[in-house]
């Protein structure tokens, strides 16, 4: 079984994913925040280095799309193909966020089941088309949730993924009403999984993978999935996936000298201090989980007006907290 490291919009850049993969390793794929799709079928400059091969180098980078428009997602499956070499691309129906669904997009796709079904079908014919005229389609996978308003709409869902099969699709299996909160609907994943695998779909679980427990506890129910995907998980313990796959916990010095890593390369990429502590800090409280016991020293850091005092209460909080 695989590790995915889960897109994150303003977190997972490929300075994080290329710092993590160097330290820690044990993801198999890496994902990038999602392309917005446009009628000029073009990128801006964050989603152009997203996907630029050198600013990933040594990664198995998956690029994602993010669209209501069938014919703009097969436009840019195709360019990403044909220019950047992609051999997967992945759909997000799945993105909760309230700026997204607003335009119809990610989960909000999953508030009106007839305008998924017809964007899926519509994006088949649209890529068989391509296909005709000699253009090398990659393979399509989806990530998605298991419903808008109400964890029942997933037998809806689940039917429209069975009559428009991608090769694998990811399920977090939270609706979107819930956002990230509340428990995850592990009934509705199995509905889904035995659904999908029937159809010969791979089936990749999302959420709430914190522990190298929790992804036991999956995979035991789940024995046939083809990977994990997990966010917030390895942005808290970037050890994680190779925990999972029997390695050791990241040490505090490890773990320091890769938070220093990612500050560095901010220095040199960003330069402004302001933006490189508010994405030093941003990246600070999701770490928050895998420590305890150091409440001031994390509020020490937090309030840091300087990248070198930022630096200075980073390696002091990690070397006096305790590691979860």
């Amino acid at each position: 079984m695989e590790i995915y490291f889960a897109p994150m919009e303003g977190m997972t850049s490929p300075l994080l994913r290329r710092t993590h993969a160097a330290v820690f390793g044990g993801c198999d794929k890496y994902y990038s925040p999602f392309i917005s799709t446009n009628e000029a079928i073009s990128m801006n400059n964050k989603e152009l280095e997203d996907v630029d091969h050198d600013q990933n180098s040594g990664l198995n980078l998956i690029p994602q799309i993010i669209s209501n428009s069938a014919y703009q997602s097969a436009m840019y499956i195709k360019l990403l193909s044909e220019k950047y070499g992609y051999e997967e691309v992945n759909i997000n129906l799945g993105c909760p966020s309230g700026t997204v669904v607003a335009k119809g997009k990610g989960s909000g796709m999953l508030r009106d089941p007839d305008a998924m079904d017809a964007y899926l079908g519509g994006l088949k014919e649209e890529l068989d088309k391509l296909s005709d005229e000699g253009v090398k389609i990659p393979k399509v996978s989806i990530k998605t949730r298991i419903g808008f308003y109400d964890p029942g709409e997933h037998i809806r869902i689940t039917q429209i993924l069975k009559a428009h099969p991608a090769f694998q699709v990811t399920v977090h299996p939270r609706t979107r009403k819930q956002m990230y909160g509340g428990e995850v609907n592990l009934d509705a994943f199995a509905h889904m999984y035995d659904e999908l695998k029937s159809e010969g779909v791979g089936i990749v679980y999302n959420g709430d993978i914190k522990r190298p427990e929790d992804c036991e506890r999956i995979t035991e129910r789940f024995p046939d999935l083809d990977a994990v995907m997990i966010g917030r998980g390895l942005l808290a313990d970037p050890s994680l996936a190779r925990r999972i796959k029997g390695g050791e916990k990241a040490s505090a010095n490890e773990y320091s000298d890769y938070m220093e890593k990612i500050l560095d390369g901010y220095i040199l990429k960003i330069g402004v201090e302001n933006f490189i502590l508010a994405k030093m800090k941003d990246l600070c409280n999701f770490m928050k989980p895998f420590f305890s016991g150091n409440e001031k020293g994390f509020k020490e850091m937090c309030k840091a007006d300087s990248v070198e005092t930022f630096r200075v209460c980073m390696k002091q909080y990690i070397r006096n907290s305790k590691i979860y």
